[in-house]
């Protein structure tokens, strides 16, 4: 399986290094679709080892939790050091004390003149931020259109706070210091996978994060971020959304047609809610 994930990468096996994390990393960022298709088409699944290198190998993707545990195991055998970690992704800076709702990865022993500690955060299941792992040092960190910043964490417990670019769709996420297991996450994902409170339960969502910045599908509403600047389209035919699955995310598969009518519903539904909001209309 360790063959033909890097198939779907693209690359060929290497020593371990940190140049060849960097291009490991990207290559998955790119061409795994960060997506909550399988929840919306009520099939959460579990988090194990076995599941989450099926779903990323098969091209089917998938949120933190599957990203992140294929791609630890894949940097396993490539001879990579790595632990788990629990972390915590929240909307506002104030906010210090959410629910566990992410898995993030640290990568040790990879020194280079950028980050002589040799310690990265290696994070391809935070959607739309980091395209390259980051140098477990404080400080501004810029990569392509967006800038990061690494500080301590706010938490109680020892750790870090990622701080995402303003541009992006969450404010920051808090990497605990100490190491975790992979059973460890197995609650959150049940209740992210199921529960109706779950942004992941109520409509789909792919994301890819590129080089020039990052393409996000939420509903109906496709956006690009590049150095450009900010672009939104709304994608009001079945045929254009699949299109756009399927070129952007590599997403396909007749089950999707499922999930069309209750998407376009709901962006009608935001839809008049914007209109409403800008014409000054007291909602309902």
């Amino acid at each position: 399986m360790i063959e033909a994930y890097l198939g779907l990468l693209g690359l060929p096996r290497r020593a371990p290094s940190a140049a060849y994390l960097r291009e490991l990393h990207r290559a998955q960022v790119t061409r795994v679709p960060y997506t909550n298709m399988e929840i919306m088409l009520g099939r959460p699944g579990t988090v194990t080892r076995d599941e989450a290198l099926r779903r990323v190998t098969s091209g089917l993707g998938g949120y933190c939790f599957h990203l992140n545990a294929a791609f630890s195991e894949l940097l396993r055998a490539l001879g990579f050091t790595v632990t788990l970690h629990r972390a915590y992704v929240v909307a506002a800076l104030d906010e210090v004390d959410p629910a566990l709702n992410h898995l993030a990865l640290l990568v040790h022993d990879l020194p280079d003149p950028a980050n002589p500690g040799g310690r990265w955060l290696a994070d391809a299941g935070l959607g739309d931020a980091l395209y390259d792992p980051l140098p477990l040092v404080d400080g501004e960190h810029a990569q392509g259109p967006f800038a990061y910043a690494l500080t301590a964490s706010p938490r109680s417990e020892a750790g870090w706070r990622l701080r995402h670019d303003p541009a992006g769709s969450f404010a920051a996420c808090d990497v605990v210091a100490a190491p975790a297991v992979l059973d460890d996450f197995a609650d959150a994902h049940e209740h992210l996978s199921t529960s109706a409170e779950s942004p992941f339960t109520r409509f789909l969502t792919a994301q890819r994060r590129t080089a020039a910045g990052v393409d996000v599908l939420r509903g109906c509403t496709l956006l690009g971020i590049d150095a450009a600047g900010r672009r939104e389209e709304f994608l009001t035919t079945r045929e254009d959304w699949r299109e756009a699955l399927a070129e952007l995310f590599g997403l396909t598969g007749d089950d999707l047609d499922e999930l069309w009518p209750g998407t376009l519903a709901a962006h009608e539904e935001w839809m008049a809610g914007r209109r409403a909001a800008a014409e000054g209309v007291p909602a309902a």
